[in-house]
């Protein structure tokens, strides 16, 4: 993709479309950005403001990056505006140690990616055009994700968020909802499902009867008990499709207290690979 850094400019008088702005605590921010227009940078600590030019080519957008190095360690809150007609589709700010992200006018924005930082909250409400979500290994307590149809994956994994309800994306393909706490997974909505991964969680039952695209289900180091276990290889279902890098179809349930005692040949003879 060709980047080009436009200019400098002191103000935003002409930066007109949607902003974003995100709070940081690190020395050294680094962001990848996805979309066709300018853009307006503002660092937060007094430096001038930086304009740049994403281009779209044939439909295709490399994220173009965004480095800045802090001279002090104050927490800095980072603006990027859009100009006016700017598109910004895809959004990666992973590990800047980011204690606050606000993306509620950015609408167009269909992937977000905000992985190791230390948000409390994050409020995707408003991006409804949303295929991709995940925010591992955060600080949330809670997730609102019911006004996101079009989501296609989601991760949630390392957060602390006890409660999961993904009844409204019946769309998503692909579902992280590791080490959160969960007691309940409710996925009988989430027909189109092929990997689903709740490992390192509480649940203590498991119906996957609803997913009859699953190729891999990881479970392990949950409470799921011998009974629970059966129960859950009698709802898996027996299609033959390709399973996960094209291996069989694959469920992982080490680490669960019936994990000796279960009749894993429930799940063997629906061509499932137990492990």
């Amino acid at each position: 993709m060709n980047k080009e850094n436009l200019n400098k400019t002191s103000g935003f008088a002409e930066a007109k479309g949607s902003e974003m702005t995100m709070t940081s605590l690190a020395k050294e921010v680094e962001i990848d950005i996805c979309g066709s227009g300018t853009i307006l940078v503002n660092w937060g600590d007094g430096s001038p403001n930086e304009t740049h030019n994403i281009i779209l080519i044939d439909r295709t957008c490399d994220s173009y990056n965004l480095k800045h190095k802090y001279s002090n360690e104050d927490t800095h809150t980072i603006t990027i505006t859009g100009f006016e007609n700017t598109v910004l589709t895809e959004l990666y700010c992973d590990s800047n140690q980011l204690t606050d992200l606000d993306v509620s006018k950015n609408t167009t924005l269909e992937i977000l990616w905000c992985e190791e930082n230390l948000l409390s909250k994050l409020n995707v409400s408003k991006n409804i055009a949303l295929t991709e979500l995940c925010f591992r290994d955060n600080l949330l307590t809670s997730l609102d994700v019911s006004k996101n149809t079009a989501l296609k994956g989601l991760c949630c994994s390392d957060n602390k968020l006890m409660s999961l309800d993904v009844s409204n994306n019946t769309g998503l393909t692909w579902l992280y909802c590791n080490n959160i706490q969960l007691t309940v997974l409710d996925v009988s909505k989430n027909t189109a499902l092929t990997e689903l991964c709740c490992y390192d969680n509480q649940i203590i039952n498991l119906d996957v009867g609803k997913n009859t695209a699953l190729t891999r289900l990881v479970c392990f180091f949950n409470l799921l008990q011998s009974s629970a276990l059966n129960n859950l290889f009698e709802t898996l279902h027996d299609n033959a499709i390709s399973g996960y890098d094209g291996r069989c179809k694959e469920i992982e349930i080490y680490g669960n207290p019936g994990e000796e005692d279960c009749d894993i040949f429930i799940a063997e003879k629906k061509g499932w690979k137990v492990l």
